[in-house]
């Protein structure tokens, strides 16, 4: 072994001893032949490998005695390619003093695009990450191409737009600095700022937009677009209202794709008014307006007008077609209002179009739709019309659901069992939630509590708040109180107001009155109670507990004031009703009150 280590040792020896010597041979002679660079280079990489890094950055620090100023980029790119921790200022700062880049130190570059292996990556856009980003930010500064905004906001985008997201804040870092470098930003630099910090962090990108308005570059287009997309769920209405008022002000109001991003974003936050004024007031609507506007009706189970407004689509021939997501949107509302015969029209319209042999998200949307409305056997029967190699994981997840919901627990196992994850079929998060729902609404405990064991040991997916959820109702259905009172407690982190209510449901199921007072002080300090106050009203009247019935109620109505009172819908033949509570103007409640009456006769 030892001679062995001495051979390389020798070996390396002499390569750098003849490296040294060719070196100090150009520098003798004030070489500037390319060619001859380059053969050193290659022989520097090859012939030492990583040793030659050290040479490289004494030859940077030292100064470089070449008139030519082509070799002293190869070097500094050199050096950039192997340690990529040059800061760009000092990167700079190091150049500012040199002579300038002419035409011909730009054709060189080429050639070394062209004959470096690594820099040809960068040539076909494959910069993928920040290291990566780094090494071609030092080939542009070396060459003087740092001085073009064009070239500088592409880089920009590149940083913050295209790079792996890995460590987003570094890249917001490095991203700012370029910016920062650009001598006259222009839109596209503002609006890729504005992109990246409205998923990372809307006030961020807020202040740039202020910051691009009073310097006197004007929005466009993607500019609004990008700002709605960060007052999201983020924000709140009236940062969505302060952007629309601005895009009207910069004459954006006939902009069909600005409108649409001022719809989606009124949708997003339930204001429907707003949401279907702009919708009425845009002279020109496309697939992407209308399906806005459904879809978020949908999203917040306004399913009537949701249908309303696509009756109003097809009813109008000079509108567009609906396309999948449209339909998609269109099958939720039918789910959630149950409405099971205007599903099976829906259905059979799809088959006809041939959408279903196409899109496996249609079949999806089809099951989840057949599930709500009752009919498990449609449901089923689209799940088993899906190709094999055409479900994917919503597939299963769906109908795993759809059994869960109807109490047919040992079917959902049953699915769950013939998912492989060696074919790409491994449950997810959601698929998990699905089937440990199915076990607690089947009582299904052993199976649920193992599945429950098995999520990190065999699936890798750690437990969050809704498989706790889940594992808490199916202990509180079998009445292990204190069982489920313990995984709350040992939760790693705070439950949640849909846990303490499952527990709380569980107290209320078995008159377990102590934990149920307990669970609701827990509730208590939730900001949203949610129907909690009911359930223990219920459980201290059937402890005939009047005075706390009454205490308990008084605190529900001053906590009901302004809340938006609930919606039922039921479907007579082919019409759907809906009764709102404590509507008593309804002309056919006195209807329904007498039927009721007579019924309860009966019974």
């Amino acid at each position: 072994m030892a001679s062995e280590k001495d051979t390389e040792k020798d070996q390396l020896a002499a390569s750098l001893n003849d490296l040294f010597t060719n070196v100090s041979d150009m520098i003798k002679g004030e070489l500037q032949g390319t060619n001859n660079v380059l053969e050193l280079l290659e022989k520097m990489n090859v012939r030492v490998g990583e040793d030659y890094k050290g040479f490289a950055s004494s030859i940077t620090d030292f100064g470089m005695p070449f008139k030519n100023l082509f070799p002293n980029n190869q070097f500094v790119i050199l050096k950039q390619l192997q340690e990529s921790s040059l800061p760009l200022l000092s990167l700079q700062r190091r150049f500012s003093c040199s002579s300038q880049p002419d035409s011909s130190n730009w054709v060189q570059s080429n050639q070394l695009f062209q004959r470096h292996p690594r820099l040809q990556l960068f040539e076909k856009g494959w910069m993928k990450t920040l290291h990566h980003l780094k090494q071609f930010v030092a080939y542009v500064v070396v060459t003087g191409l740092h001085r073009n905004p064009f070239i500088m906001s592409r880089i920009l985008y590149l940083s913050l737009v295209e790079s792996e997201e890995c460590n987003r804040i570094e890249n917001s870092e490095f991203g700012i600095q370029i910016f920062r470098r650009i001598e006259r930003p222009n839109i596209f630099s503002w609006n890729t700022l504005i992109r990246f910090f409205s998923g990372l962090d809307p006030m961020i990108a807020l202040h740039f937009y202020t910051k691009m308005v009073r310097e006197r570059i004007f929005p466009d287009t993607y500019t609004f677009t990008f700002l709605l997309q960060a007052g999201g769920p983020s924000l709140d209405l009236f940062f969505v209202k302060q952007v629309h008022c601005h895009a009207l002000k910069f004459g954006f109001n006939h902009n069909l794709f600005v409108q649409n991003s001022v719809l989606s974003a009124y949708a997003i936050w339930d204001s429907a008014m707003d949401a279907r004024n702009v919708f009425d007031e845009m002279s020109n609507k496309d697939v992407v307006t209308w399906t806005s506007m459904i879809s978020g009706l949908v999203a917040h189970s306004n399913y009537m007008e949701a249908l309303r407004v696509f009756k109003d689509l097809m009813a109008d021939d000079c509108q567009p077609h609906p396309n999948v997501v449209t339909t998609i949107s269109v099958m939720s509302a039918c789910g959630g209002l149950g409405y099971a015969n205007l599903t099976k029209c829906f259905h059979a319209l799809l088959e006809k179009a041939g959408w279903i042999e196409t899109d496996v998200s249609i079949s999806n949307s089809l099951i989840d739709a057949y599930a709500k409305c009752g009919d498990l056997s449609n449901a089923t029967r689209v799940f088993d019309e899906i190709q094999n190699v055409k479900k994917d994981l919503f597939s299963w997840t769906t109908v795993i659901t759809a059994y869960g919901m109807h109490g047919r627990g040992l079917d959902a196992l049953c699915v769950f069992s013939q998912m492989d994850p060696l074919h790409g079929l491994a449950p997810d998060a959601v698929t998990l939630v699905a089937i440990l729902s199915a076990c607690a609404h089947s009582g299904l405990l052993d199976q649920g509590l193992c599945i429950f064991e098995l999520m990190w040991r065999r699936y890798k997916i750690k437990p969050d708040l809704r498989h706790y959820g889940c594992i808490v109702d199916l202990l509180g259905r079998a009445g292990m109180i204190k069982r489920a009172y313990s995984v709350v407690e040992s939760m790693p982190m705070e439950p949640n107001l849909a846990v303490l209510g499952s527990l709380l449901s569980s107290c209320r199921l078995h008159n377990e009155l102590e934990f149920g007072e307990v669970v609701l002080r827990k509730i208590e300090l939730l900001k949203e109670r949610g129907g909690a106050s009911v359930l223990i009203s219920n459980m201290y009247a059937s402890k005939n507990e009047w005075d706390r019935v009454v205490n308990v109620r008084n605190k529900m109505r001053e906590r009901m004031k302004g809340k938006v009172p609930g919606r039922s819908w039921i479907q007579v033949k082919d019409a759907v009703h809906e009764f709102v509570a404590r509507n008593d103007v309804d002309p056919k409640l006195h209807m329904v009150l007498r039927s009721l009456e007579k019924l309860s006769t009966l019974l």
